[in-house]
């Protein structure tokens, strides 16, 4: 049996369990396409009997890649099927998925940049507006390339966060994190600013087609590239601005590199 004959949803779960990012992106694609028969295999998922008991092996976070799927091939049934789930006795683990991802009943797009691609922005984030705004003016830049990406979540900044920006390989999802109350002056500047190379960086991961997790030295030298480029064309008079005023320490900063990039001093 080849890889074609597995049916997509098995493939999804199967590439989830070995981590194996093509696999989950090229099921997950089919999955959307075919839709209401897909819709009907995954409730089906959702209902067997095996939820109730401790998740064994790699199954763990099966249930809530399902629950996810649901979500964005159905809205109205999955809200139906949470509230089926609810009344079961669930796994406590399972248990606590549900209520996570059952937050998204009922959730609509605060707006919607590109193409399409929804944004969705956490409610405790007090001036919503500006995220919004923002966004919409940073996804008109020229190159700006977000075909592909399926939605794009902003969530409160918070201590325990050891990141500005996410991006979601398996099902390419951007998260960003954005401060919980208003900036204002040349704190708003430079959050703006940073937010924003975070968003192009994180679409420079998807754009290259990076599949592996964590820190990759390159990869992240890919996506700083492609936003470099973009802050470029978004903010052509801060970049020039900026080249000028560093132009006196480039030779310092080019041994600083070296120092730290031994294998890069070459050329």
């Amino acid at each position: 049996m080849t890889k074609y004959d597995i049916p997509p949803l098995d493939r999804l779960l199967r590439g989830i369990s070995t981590n194996h990012v093509d696999t989950v992106r090229s099921a997950w694609g089919e999955l959307l396409s075919a839709k209401a028969p897909a819709t009907g295999q995954v409730i089906a998922k959702l209902a067997s009997p095996v939820w109730e008991e401790p998740p064994r092996g790699p199954s763990g976070p099966f249930f809530g890649v399902l629950l996810a799927l649901l979500d964005t091939l159905d809205p109205a049934a999955f809200e139906t099927t949470v509230g089926r789930l609810r009344k079961r006795r669930l796994s406590p683990l399972h248990r606590r998925t549900l209520e996570v991802v059952a937050q998204r009943v009922g959730e609509t797009p605060d707006c919607y940049i590109g193409d399409g691609t929804p944004v969705y922005i956490s409610k405790d984030i007090a001036a919503p507006a500006i995220v919004q705004a923002n966004l919409i003016r940073w996804s008109g830049t020229r190159g700006l390339a977000l075909d592909g990406v399926t939605r794009i979540d902003v969530i409160g900044r918070a201590a325990h966060l050891d990141y500005l920006g996410l991006y979601n390989m398996f099902f390419s999802g951007i998260v960003l994190t954005w401060p919980v109350r208003p900036q204002r002056g040349l704190r708003l500047w430079f959050e703006k600013l940073s937010a924003e190379f975070t968003f192009y960086h994180e679409i420079g991961h998807h754009v290259s087609g990076h599949s592996e997790g964590g820190q990759v030295a390159q990869q992240e030298k890919e996506a700083d590239d492609y936003a470099r480029r973009l802050m470029r064309r978004s903010r052509p008079v801060l970049t020039f601005t900026g080249r000028m005023l560093l132009w006196p320490f480039a030779p310092a900063i080019r041994r600083l590199k070296a120092a730290n990039h031994p294998s890069e001093r070459a050329g």
